[in-house]
């Protein structure tokens, strides 16, 4: 083996980058895989003694045969980001019963599963067109199978000796089965193509599997008790069959839809915006903070349509507070309120509450290499101030960052935390680059409407930074997030925009942004995944 170095109970290569094996003069290591390693070299983990391994998202390759023979390997998380895996990586792992199985891998190596005599189901993910060979041969507690339709090859032995498999599903997809695909398969009970005008079809009388071919059709697959084997199983599930595997995520942009929300107002929208301003008033100011208390003379809805091409969240934001407050007074928009908002823009204008340059990828990487309870550690229900470290790790690695603590009255939602990126800044009262004072008060509304406890602010991401960004893209995307930027529709959206928008899921599609926007204004259990525009005044 060339040079390495021992940490946290494993083997690595100098430049900490690869996994190369397991320390065995140490009792550090226990299973999971600490943040910052970029790839586990093969047969590593061949032959372990641990019931659970866990490879942190920074991992973007793994060796062959990397679980090979655990026998008493039970449950493997991989890397999220991970689209590849390699031939006979869980090969022999007997008492394997849960792989968490990255959405964006398309494709299944051979011998994947193979004699994995545990593993009750198999983890498909859209897009796999080939079973390869051996790919689940000897698993044995394997009941049914529902093929995804984007199948199209069955290859030698892919599932042969799967002892306890009664019930298959086939896509009409089908354009080739290997003879011995299924060999050994002798439970087998139900059979059913999903679909029409395919090569296979289901015989009425006996319900065996055929082939339609020139020269005559053909069985190909027998049930194991011959005819009269039709049962309501697949009439039971026929709107199931997508069960099991995930479909691909839609990342085309829609040049044309403009971004629903916009922070800001227009002087109509800042006549119902300033509730202390006396009617007669000939100058409205459009202070947040100012106009946090609702005009109940105003009815919300009028006041919206005043103006048919309104795109403001902070008129919509208030113009459903008040709806809101007229129906309970347990949501109304207090005084309190008002003043914690202006306390936070207050506090927004000092410099302190942020980093003024950027970390350096030296420092990135120490970052990285904490240890993995570090990592994984959450909240402090006794120190709620405290952040959990990866958390940590972002505003540490971003040039500016500010953290909002809020006051929630009601119940947490899972996560009870948004991010917000900014992709400017603006001047604040001391003519320092600040987050923009709409952003703030803006987003402290939001945190009001769903109970957050905490808002997270984000600007100068170091993007160009590969560690960064592989820590990035799997931490936020299951996070509340908003990106501000200037642009006022997906077409016109930064490189650093769409990069953005592409790690943290956030929709483009009109539809959805306008779906989003509803979920922000009233409280909800689902995650926030929103562009707002930010004029940076």
């Amino acid at each position: 083996m060339a040079s390495y170095i021992k940490k946290n109970g494993l083997l690595y290569s100098e430049d900490s980058h690869t996994v190369l094996g397991v320390d065995d003069t140490s009792n550090d290591f226990t299973g999971r895989v600490p943040f910052g390693a970029h790839r586990i070299d093969d047969d590593v983990f061949s032959d372990c003694p641990y019931e659970s391994i866990s490879l942190p998202d920074s991992v973007v390759e793994l060796g062959n045969c990397l679980f090979e023979n655990s026998k008493v390997l039970q449950k493997v998380k991989l890397p999220s980001g991970l689209t590849e895996l390699p031939p006979y990586l869980f090969s022999g792992c007997s008492a394997l019963t849960k792989v968490n199985m990255p959405s964006a891998v398309s494709s299944f190596p051979e011998g994947l599963f193979k004699n994995c005599e545990s593993l009750p189901e198999i983890p498909f993910r859209a897009g796999i067109t080939v079973l390869p060979e051996s790919v689940f041969e000897g698993c044995s507690s394997i009941k049914s199978l529902v093929i995804p339709p984007t199948v199209r090859r069955i290859e030698s032995r892919a599932a042969a000796g799967c002892t306890s498999l009664e019930s298959i599903v086939f896509p009409s997809s089908i354009e080739y089965l290997a003879p011995d695909a299924f060999e050994g398969c002798t439970s087998i009970r139900n059979i059913r193509v999903d679909g029409e005008g395919g090569l296979f079809y289901v015989g009425e009388e006996d319900g065996y599997l055929y082939e339609a071919a020139d020269e005559g059709d053909r069985v190909v697959l027998k049930t194991s008790i011959g005819q009269g084997s039709q049962v309501s199983f697949f009439k039971d599930n026929a709107d199931d069959i997508s069960a099991g595997f995930a479909e691909v995520d839609d990342e085309e942009f829609e040049d044309d839809d403009t971004f629903s929300a916009e922070i800001g107002a227009s002087d109509e929208e800042a006549v119902f915006m300033d509730a202390k301003a006396p009617a007669e008033e000939p100058e409205v100011q459009a202070d947040f903070a100012a106009a946090s208390e609702p005009a109940p003379e105003t009815p919300a809805e009028e006041v919206i349509n005043t103006d048919s091409a309104v795109d403001s969240m902070l008129a919509d934001i208030m113009g459903d507070e008040k709806e809101r407050s007229a129906i309970s007074e347990d949501v109304a928009v207090s005084e309190k309120e008002t003043e914690v908002l202006s306390e936070a823009m207050s506090v927004m204008a000092d410099s302190s509450q942020g980093s003024s340059a950027a970390i350096t990828d030296s420092e990135l990487e120490k970052l990285f290499a904490k240890n993995e309870e570090d990592e994984l550690a959450t909240h402090n229900a006794d120190n709620p101030d405290v952040l959990d470290s990866k958390a940590q790790i972002l505003t540490d690695s971003v040039g500016l960052s500010a953290i909002f603590n809020c006051e929630p009255t009601g119940e947490l939602p899972e996560d009870p935390e948004l991010y917000v990126i900014a992709e400017k800044l603006a001047k604040d009262e001391n003519d320092k680059n600040n987050f923009s004072s709409k952003l703030v008060a803006c987003c402290q509304t939001f945190a009001r409407i769903q109970d957050y406890k905490r808002i997270i602010m984000l600007y100068g991401l170091p993007l160009d930074n590969d560690e960064f960004v592989q820590f990035f893209k799997h931490f936020i995307a299951k996070k509340n997030v908003i990106l501000a930027c200037e642009a006022e529709s997906p077409a016109t959206l930064s490189d650093f925009g769409k990069a953005i928008c592409d790690y943290a899921r956030i929709s483009l599609k009109k539809e959805e942004l306008i779906e989003q926007r509803r979920t922000v204004l009233q409280k909800s259990k689902t995650l926030v995944k929103l562009v707002i525009r930010d004029k940076y005044e």
